[in-house]
């Protein structure tokens, strides 16, 4: 592969790098140029987190060159990325809450006065200017006197941009930057993107979605299992080139016929009924009401609806438990505890069903936990493994587990494909499918519209917590009448 030259503004040329037993990059070159963005593509576990901590100065390669601007760098600490105008936005964005925009995007480079002539102060004017003027570059209005905790993340988000520019970036890394916002914000983002390649940034584009990697990226890296297996410019592979080329195989999975017949009802709630073998998507933008309603349905938020099973309403977690609903919540996090192990989080709720009297049957927890691993495809096969260490497909896949292991009737998914990559999600998208077919009932959200419409039988669209929509497949069953119900 290619490893650039002069003109690219960084390249990293045959690097390798290993983590005790595993070879996380063996001989891996990238490049890039002013006003380029590369796109950086693969399952996860492929080496995309590996060569961007690299490229920021957080790990070292055990083998390899780097040149910035042509000539080598050795990026031993951030700080030297930092200096070589190379700066990393990562999903979980380090601002200070409590501090204004203006202290935020200036942090580490604030402008000082001397009061008095003497004592040294903040020139707040200064800095105040200073923000303002990065800010109406990236068409962020917001008061660079608000505080940062207050905004979104869309806005919290062009703060760490806006910051990245006060300190001279040339390389700017974007990691999964559209993971958390909704279609407008992500159209806004596009523009900001569109405003640096002009000005000659040079762009890192990391993400698990193929559509934005099709339509933003001038070049596209693919890594599989830590080496480069393909690097082409814009329109040369088609989407099903690039899931092929990232996972080593065909994903059919994503042209599964809508053929189940929903059977009896499940569970039903003052606005939703879930049947037997039945797949039902919320659809909804950021704060429309489709979480409070799962929630509600699992009884978390039991004044917020009135779910309803085989018999009264469900009044908490541990009664739906008992009337086997199960629930995979948005953040992996708070679903799972991420110092035990895959074996205790897939038992943790179903103690009571693998007790003998006093005691745990081990020997059959042990054949139970073994079988579901294999069945989900949880990697490694570990069950001592703490959850901690796996990647996020694969904790997501522990906690369908938990759910298998109860014999769980209903699911409650809430974006149970965020964050991972297309191989994790054809396996989760399988997993849903399987469990409908297998007489199940599942009610989803995902911030994906493809993803909503692909998988469900039906889909109910939410606005401001309210069901303003309900669309079925022998209906008008198109994105459009979607995104029309929901006032986009």
């Amino acid at each position: 592969m290619s490893t650039g030259d002069a003109a690219s503004i960084i390249a990293a040329t045959s690097i390798s790098k290993r983590f005790y037993g595993t070879q996380a990059l063996e001989d891996v070159s990238f490049a890039l140029k002013p006003g380029e963005v590369h796109a950086l593509i693969g399952e996860n576990g492929a080496g995309k987190s590996t060569l961007i901590k690299i490229l920021s100065g957080i790990h070292t390669p055990d083998a390899g060159e780097i040149t910035v601007a042509g000539t080598q760098a050795r990026l031993n600490t951030p700080r030297d990325a930092l200096a070589a105008g190379i700066v990393a936005i990562p999903q979980e964005m380090s601002v200070v809450a409590a501090q204004t925009v203006a202290e935020n995007i200036l942090l580490g480079n604030i402008p000082t006065t001397r009061a008095f002539g003497l004592i040294p102060a903040t020139d707040r004017r200064a800095m105040r200017e200073t923000a303002a003027g990065l800010m109406r570059r990236l068409n962020l209005e917001t008061d660079p006197d608000a505080l940062v905790g207050g905004l979104s993340y869309a806005e919290r988000q062009l703060v760490m941009i806006a910051r990245a520019l006060s300190r001279e970036a040339r390389v700017l890394i974007l990691d999964e930057p559209t993971a958390s916002l909704e279609a407008r914000e992500v159209e806004r983002l596009f523009e900001v993107i569109e405003t640096l390649k002009q000005s000659g940034v040079g762009i890192v584009y990391v993400s698990h979605r193929l559509d934005e990697v099709e339509r933003l990226a001038d070049l596209c890296t693919i890594l599989r299992d830590g080496r480069v297996v393909d690097l082409s410019p814009r329109g040369v592979r088609d989407r099903e080139e690039m899931i092929r080329l990232m996972t080593g195989r065909d994903l059919e999975e994503l042209h599964q016929p809508h053929d189940r017949t929903p059977g009896a009802p499940l569970m039903q709630s003052d606005d939703v009924t879930v049947h037997e073998r039945e797949v039902i998507g919320l659809a909804a933008l950021l704060g429309g009401g489709a979480t409070e309603l799962l929630r509600g349905m699992f009884g978390a938020d039991a004044a917020k609806t009135n779910p309803r099973g085989a018999g009264p309403a469900v009044a908490s977690p541990s009664e739906a438990i008992g009337r086997g609903i199960g629930m995979v919540p948005g953040e992996r996090s708070h679903g799972l505890i991420m110092a035990l192990s895959v074996r205790d989080n897939i038992l943790l709720p179903n103690l009571k069903r693998y007790s003998r009297g006093w005691r745990l049957d081990v020997a059959a927890i042990d054949r139970l936990v073994a079988e579901l691993m294999e069945t989900v495809d949880i990697r490694p096969r570990d069950p001592d493994r703490p959850v901690r260490e796996l990647s996020g497909g694969n904790q997501q896949k522990v906690i369908f587990a938990r759910w298998l292991a109860g014999h769980a009737k209903i699911l409650l998914l809430d974006e149970p494909t965020h964050g991972i990559d297309v191989g994790a999600k054809a396996q989760i998208h399988r997993l849903m499918r399987h469990f409908a077919e297998a007489g199940g009932g599942i009610l989803f959200t995902s911030s994906e519209m493809v993803e909503v419409m692909s998988i469900s039988d039906s889909v109910i669209a939410m606005r401001a917590g309210d069901i303003v929509a309900h669309i079925t497949r022998d209906g008008d069953y198109t994105e459009r009448a979607v995104r029309a119900a929901l006032g986009g």
